[in-house]
């Protein structure tokens, strides 16, 4: 059986290993918000250990203290980390208040003779940074199996349940060390050889290993998915281009269950668009076309998809549960457009929306054409109204 130190020095070793090989890998070629805070947490992996060696020696009065304060940089790194998976940014205060925190309790509990100093308030965070970025992965984890993406991330689902499951062990390996060290202390046989020292080193050792592929695949995910975004996405209008919103659409209307709420294709163009452009300018037609857009993305619910077809042509996928509710939602939307517009100055015309009903096995150009056919029967009827199609 090795030693606490040979297990602290190997944990030490791997930790660069990884860092060097992660670093180089992942964070230069990607540059991911994902990949710099998980160096970073890699990097005090690596230096935290190697500063528990000097224990018993004239410098363990500082390095003590310091491998605690590197620890909690770590874990703070950890939780940022899973948050940036999501979006979110980091919370700026935490990676400067905890660390001191913990360095200032060592250093007030007499860490040049007691090796301990500052651990409860240690464990106690590091549980809580563990518990926080657990949270943070589950909770991606959910959105990317509702996320319209599902076909192109599957490698990235992977590695955020393996990333979850170890920060999960994490954050209840750390619980549990809390508890039994203010309940029992570090001494007590319970402690020592289920969450001592060298215990310790042979969980953060397991979960490096196990997460070093998952944390590679995060960093890349979310460099080709800012490249998905950009392809998917209208120049203009920020809506799903029209081959994305195809894709998306055909995927959602192939998931429907029967129990779901019925969805409807809509295609909806702007009236007399022409006018505005030849009148105003082509910047004008842009401002219309963005402030359409906009509305869009007030209106629809996240389950929705909006997407522009070309022109002044948009698609919407709505999920309604009859056909006088779509056309109480498209009669609200094409009002507020028009409201909006004049709030805003911006020239807008009205909008002629057609509608029909989607079926799970029917090919989604049947149904666009379907609804396309309706809206043209709306411009036929006067414009500025909402037609459903009578086609089953």
């Amino acid at each position: 059986m090795f030693d606490i130190e040979t297990l602290r020095f190997t944990l030490g070793v791997l930790s660069c290993l990884v860092l060097v090989l992660f670093y180089a890998g992942v964070y230069r070629p990607t540059r991911s918000s994902f990949a710099g805070w998980w160096s970073l947490a890699l990097l005090s992996s690596a230096v935290s250990p190697a500063l528990l060696l000097l224990n018993g020696t004239d410098a363990q009065v500082i390095a003590n203290p310091l491998s605690s304060l590197i620890t909690t940089v770590g874990g703070a790194s950890v939780w940022f980390a899973t948050r940036s998976v999501r979006g979110l940014a980091p919370v700026p205060w935490v990676v400067y208040v905890t660390p001191a925190l913990v360095f200032v309790v060592a250093m007030f509990e007499d860490p040049a003779t007691n090796r301990w100093a500052g651990n409860g308030t240690l464990y106690f965070l590091m549980g809580l940074f563990f518990s926080l970025g657990a949270r943070e992965m589950w909770l991606a984890w959910k959105a990317r199996r509702l996320s319209p993406d599902w076909d192109h991330d599957g490698e990235a689902r992977v590695a955020l349940i393996v990333s979850a499951l170890a920060a999960s062990v994490l954050a209840t390996f750390y619980v549990w060390r809390f508890i039994l060290y203010v309940t029992l202390g570090h001494e007590h046989p319970l402690f020592e050889t289920t969450v001592g020292g060298g215990p310790t080193a042979v969980v953060l050792m397991v979960s490096l290993m196990a997460v070093t592929f998952s944390a590679a695949a995060l960093g890349y995910d979310e460099q080709t998915r800012e490249l998905r975004r950009r392809v998917a996405l209208d120049d203009l209008t920020g809506l799903l281009a029209r081959s994305a919103f195809f894709e998306r659409a055909s995927v959602a209307i192939a998931k429907q269950r029967s129990d779901d709420h019925p969805r409807v294709l809509v295609v909806a163009d702007l009236d007399h668009f022409k006018v505005i452009n030849d009148t105003y300018g082509h910047a004008a037609g842009d401002r219309a076309l963005e402030l359409f857009a906009s509305v869009v993305r007030i209106e629809l619910e996240p389950s929705e998809l909006a997407g522009r077809l070309g022109g002044e042509e948009f698609a919407l996928l709505l999920c309604v549960d009859s056909e006088e509710e779509a056309r109480s939602r498209l009669h609200h939307l094409g009002a507020k457009y028009l409201k909006m517009g004049g709030a805003a100055e911006v020239h807008v015309p009205t909008v002629s929306f057609g509608v029909a009903s989607t079926a799970v096995g029917s090919p989604i150009e049947m149904t666009l054409a379907q609804a396309d056919r309706a809206m043209y029967q709306a411009k036929a009827a006067g414009r500025n109204r909402v037609v459903i199609s009578a086609t089953p």
